[in-house]
């Protein structure tokens, strides 16, 4: 077991799911390496560290809404359309708070907002904490088994996957966060020079 790869992979998983980061840390990158991780090396420590890394992503994100609720609430009760999200807001906790939390981590931006907002709602932690498994295990657990089913079919051809992987796993790395931060940059002015011609 690599202790810096290991930490790398707990990092980006954390740091794609907390506001600011996340929109420089893309996590699938992390998660895929994981699964490649898990098929040529039979790393469940790579597994491990990005369940735990996006678990305790969600569980700061929750304590910071929390520490923020005075703020928050003075926000959203300052108008009234707030205060009808408010009520909208938990009223959806009360109901569907363990399924909302889960379902969002599928929804890509939206999980990085809902543990803030939940922690900020009053919803109880005990309710979140178990959402947030549950939205962990399915979001993270699919592209790693994602990036386990790739290894496993390069495996089927020419490729020596095991030490292709052993020798370039800091590139691929680096290169997908290069390659998804290149796209959603182009994606972002290209929507921009979309937006004006309409």
């Amino acid at each position: 077991m690599s202790a810096s790869l290991a930490l790398t992979l707990f990092l980006g998983a954390f740091f794609d799911a907390t506001l600011g980061f996340c929109f420089f840390v893309f996590g699938e990158v992390f998660f895929l390496m994981a699964g490649g991780l898990l098929f040529s090396e039979r790393a469940i420590w790579a597994v491990a560290a990005v369940l735990a890394g996006a678990y305790a992503a969600d569980q700061t994100g929750y304590l910071i809404g929390r520490q923020m609720r005075p703020v928050f609430n003075r926000f959203a009760l300052a108008k009234r359309w707030r205060r009808a999200a408010l009520r909208k807001t938990r009223r959806l906790l009360a109901r569907h708070g363990i399924k909302a939390v889960a379902v969002s981590r599928l929804l890509g931006p939206v999980s990085w907002f809902m543990p803030p907002v939940c922690g900020s709602a009053g919803m109880a932690w005990q309710r979140f904490a178990v959402g947030s498994a549950l939205g962990v295990t399915l979001g993270v657990g699919m592209f790693v088994a994602l990036g386990y089913a790739a290894a496993w079919g390069a495996a089927r051809g020419i490729v020596d996957v095991e030490a292709f992987i052993a020798a370039h796993k800091w590139v691929l790395l680096v290169g997908g966060q290069a390659v998804f931060l290149i796209a959603g940059i182009i994606s972002h002015f290209a929507g921009s020079a979309l937006f004006r011609r309409v």
